[in-house]
């Protein structure tokens, strides 16, 4: 070998291991726990580079890679073609899935490619890693500022969650200069051009604009991204020790009390974190309504939110639910009304009702409406409850429609039409926790009856 020849390979292993060290490191540095990591390759040159980084210095942290074809044309499929086949050289393990239809926007886009990697990540048990560089967090600052957001949105990718970002504190020119030595391929994304995008704008717009007017504009939003996101963990640690109880799947509540003296600005803060942890962002407007429906005075109210949220004010607790936790009209109304002796336990959607092996103690003062009696040797039929039935109580001997006595008791309307009533001789006599009517005993002494107590699954 000449000199000269020596010369440039000693250049060139310099020039490798000074593009390597950046990247070992921030690989090195990533969290260990039990889990692996699904690594969300898309062709382009930053997860390709995440890609061959793994596979050299952490490749047993792989629990494989995932791609995804968004259907739009011959870039998406060729990206997948490419991650599949320089996953494989590399011996890893590749999942590729296609869009069943293409997305026509960003948003769709991103949706369909993040549920395709939940589920890859939850069929490994395994956490998501991304390759979101120092330049995709500064433009996220950037891209949610002009929106307008707070504190917690500016915090960007440098929230603390389940996705694992090791590049996040690396530039795309470390990136490239990676690949470049190492001879990575990679494609460029055609979208990534396109300046109908905002994020594109900011990129080769707006951003070299700031910083040529503000030198140090990038630096400054960086910094702002930092202190949000330390800010942001401060927040989210005060939510935890906040006594939440999870009730059922989907349903949490909180004593009142609990947040009864703060102020709106405060809850401003805490809300968003709280729903944060139930996997939910409201739109301002959203957060706005849900503070004036905190701070009510009236003990009981029904708040229908975006993303399927219903928070409930009953008394001295605050519930939240997230989709159809409770027994809605549809499920109710697939059970059918059921007749039963009277002695048996009984079961209906969200609710159980258990016989007493004695009359129960009249010393506390009236029996609450969760206690109804019934004689022995007969039957009750169960059923949903339906808007036209009435009962007669002694308040209203006559008669009186159930549905007012639901709203009375602040029965939320999303569980109203699935409230089971318990019917005796044709006739409606107890709804359960609300009233009795005037055909079940209102006092525990009467011989020949089995007492019920009737429990909600969740409360």
């Amino acid at each position: 070998m000449s000199l000269a020849s020596a010369r440039l390979s000693t250049v060139a292993i310099e020039a490798a291991a000074n593009a390597d060290e950046p990247l070992r490191a921030a690989i090195e540095s990533l969290p260990h726990d039990a889990r692996p990591l699904v690594l969300a390759v898309s062709g382009g040159g930053d997860s390709m580079a995440l890609l061959h980084a793994m596979a050299r210095w952490a490749r047993e942290r792989v629990a494989t890679v995932a791609t995804f074809d968004h259907g739009t044309g011959a870039y998406a499929r060729d990206a997948a073609d490419l991650v599949t086949a320089e996953s494989r050289r590399l011996g890893l393990p590749v999942v590729r899935q296609r869009a069943l239809r293409p997305g026509r926007n960003e948003a769709e886009w991103r949706e369909a490619r993040w549920a395709f990697l939940r589920r890859v990540a939850s069929a490994h048990a395994a956490r998501v890693a991304t390759a979101h560089t120092q330049d995709d967090q500064l433009e996220t600052i950037v891209q949610r500022w002009l929106r307008g957001a707070g504190a917690r949105g500016l915090a960007a990718l440098a929230a603390r969650g389940p996705v694992v970002r090791p590049w996040l504190a690396l530039g795309r020119a470390q990136l490239d200069a990676f690949r470049a030595v190492r001879g990575i391929a990679s494609l460029v994304d055609p979208a990534n051009l396109d300046r109908r995008h905002q994020r594109v704008r900011v990129r080769h717009d707006l951003l070299p604009l700031y910083e040529q007017v503000d030198p140090g504009f990038r630096a400054a939003m960086l910094t702002i991204g930092e202190r949000a996101a330390a800010w942001r963990d401060d927040v989210d640690r005060l939510v935890e020790r906040l006594p939440w109880t999870e009730v059922a799947h989907g349903v949490w509540q909180l004593e009142r009390s609990s947040v009864a003296l703060w102020s709106e600005a405060q809850l401003s803060v805490v809300w968003p974190a709280m729903l944060a942890r139930l996997g939910v962002t409201l739109p301002g407007e959203g957060t706005r309504r849900l503070i004036r429906f905190t701070i009510g005075e009236s003990r009981a109210g029904e708040l229908r939110l975006p993303q399927g949220v219903t928070v409930i004010r009953r008394g001295r607790c605050l519930e939240v639910r997230v989709g159809q936790a409770r027994i809605t009209a549809d499920a109710a109304r697939s059970c059918a009304a059921r007749t039963v002796a009277v002695g048996t336990p009984i079961r209906w959607p969200g609710w159980r009702f258990e016989p007493l092996s004695s009359p129960p103690s009249e010393s506390g003062g009236p029996l609450p409406p969760n206690l109804a009696a019934f004689p022995a040797a007969g039957e009750v039929e169960v059923r949903q409850w339906a808007p036209g039935d009435r009962i007669c109580t002694p308040a209203a001997p006559a008669g009186r429609r159930i549905s007012r006595y639901l709203a009375e008791c602040g029965v939320p309307r999303l569980d109203r039409r699935g409230w089971p009533v318990v019917v005796l001789d044709g006739h409606v006599v107890w709804v359960p926790e609300v009233c009795r009517g005037l055909a079940a005993p209102h006092r525990s002494g009467r011989s020949g009856l089995i007492w019920y107590r009737s429990e909600r699954e969740f409360r």
